[in-house]
């Protein structure tokens, strides 16, 4: 059976909410066990795996498919990568795992180190569709 264009993107539009509303409720569920029932991760350690693989699969897509243009590459990272140090920060110390400056400056250079690995293999997948692009 044939499906037409409408029907694919009524499809891709259903999906991409499903996935949408999956990610919220998947964060809700980690804030309120995190902060309201005070559990630690090792009890919901499996639906943080789920959360956190379902972002790098997200943000891997859709700068496979070119989904982030050139124009909003900068912004992004000038938003983005500070949140996500503060954030990595955050949930270090609420964990328990910053005690001194020590372990602070640890938490930073890791979470520097990561976020840079990971913008770099970012990259590589804009500039591959970038050039697959060009070809055609």
């Amino acid at each position: 059976m044939m499906r037409d264009e409408r029907i694919q993107a009524d499809m891709r539009l259903i999906g991409s909410r499903i996935f949408g509303l999956w990610y919220f409720l998947l964060l809700v569920s980690l804030l309120y066990r995190q902060f309201f029932l005070g559990q630690p991760l090792d009890q919901y350690w499996d639906i943080a795996l789920i959360f956190f693989g379902g972002t790098l699969y997200a943000s891997t897509a859709l700068f496979a498919r070119g989904a982030v243009y050139q124009n909003t590459i900068a912004r992004s990272v000038k938003i983005g990568v500070p949140i996500m140090l503060v954030t990595i920060v955050a949930v270090a110390y609420f964990l328990g795992n910053i005690q001194s400056l020590g372990d602070l400056a640890r938490t930073i250079v890791g979470a520097t180190i990561g976020l840079a690995l990971m913008s770099a293999l970012f990259y590589f997948l804009y500039r591959r569709w970038e050039r697959r692009i060009e070809a055609e």
